[in-house]
């Protein structure tokens, strides 16, 4: 599997604004061979985001799904429907939305098993709060958060998932961790979900990805990391040259 970088563009642009940057995306991601690029729109963009990339490699992302397949959810968007516009990914459990939404692990779960019936790659998304960091809690969350978000998921461990470690301390503050911190991390995570599965499932259809204040200065540093599968990025993928330069770095 090649490296991912996925563009998170929050709710951050208007429709003008995110068909430019997507047609400058176009354009300047053609010289990109190393890693695969996605992007998550909002969804109201998603089918003309669909119309203007064409046969471009750039794949679509949505930020969020719903935990269910259909039936009376307002205001809900569900995988099968996210898979008809054109999406490969899903981000599910960002923690803007466990933070401001309430959003917990057993609804992960949900939407996990809704993205993989309907053959979308769920982004999961794991992390801890500054003051757990501080209390040593880092570990301890990152398996409650995984053991929940993965127990008994369907078409597992047949299908591919992707984990973006993106500690919430770190996540547009200007903080981040080194390429080399994120060892432990990810060691973490391996031996959980291994231990959920199987570690031939780990290796063969997990990505593990970084994201927090990731920028084209750093992003060498955790291309070359042979442990780090992609890099998540939020803020910086907005600037399509800085976007551009994080994925150059790759290259």
């Amino acid at each position: 599997m090649k490296k991912l970088l996925l563009a998170n563009w929050k709710m951050e642009l208007t429709e003008s604004s995110t068909l430019d940057l997507v047609f400058q995306l176009k354009k300047s991601m053609k010289k990109i061979s190393k890693v695969e690029v996605a992007i998550a729109p909002s969804f109201i963009y998603l089918k003309e985001i669909k119309n203007l990339l064409g046969r471009s490699k750039i794949q679509l992302s949505s930020q969020n799904v719903a935990p269910a397949d259909k039936g009376k959810y307002t205001g809900e968007v569900s995988a099968a429907m996210l898979k008809e516009l054109g999406c490969k990914y899903a981000i599910v459990g960002h923690s803007e939305r466990r933070i401001k939404l309430n959003e917990t692990d057993e609804l992960v779960n949900r939407k996990i098993n809704q993205c993989l019936e309907a053959e979308l790659t769920p982004v999961l998304c794991v992390g801890e709060t500054f003051e757990q960091k501080q209390q040593g809690q880092t570990d301890s969350v990152l398996v409650k958060q995984l053991q929940v978000a993965l127990d008994k998921v369907s078409n597992l461990p047949e299908s591919e998932i992707v984990i973006a470690y993106e500690p919430i301390w770190a996540v547009g503050t200007g903080q981040f961790l080194k390429a080399e911190e994120l060892f432990a991390f990810q060691r973490t995570i391996k031996r959980t979900v291994s231990s959920l599965y199987t570690e031939k499932f780990y290796d063969e259809k997990v990505r593990f990805l970084y994201g927090g204040s990731i920028n084209s200065i750093i992003a060498k540093d955790y291309w070359v990391c042979d442990y780090i599968d992609g890099i998540l990025v939020g803020g910086a993928s907005l600037d399509p040259m800085e976007f551009y330069n994080i994925a150059l770095e790759a290259e």
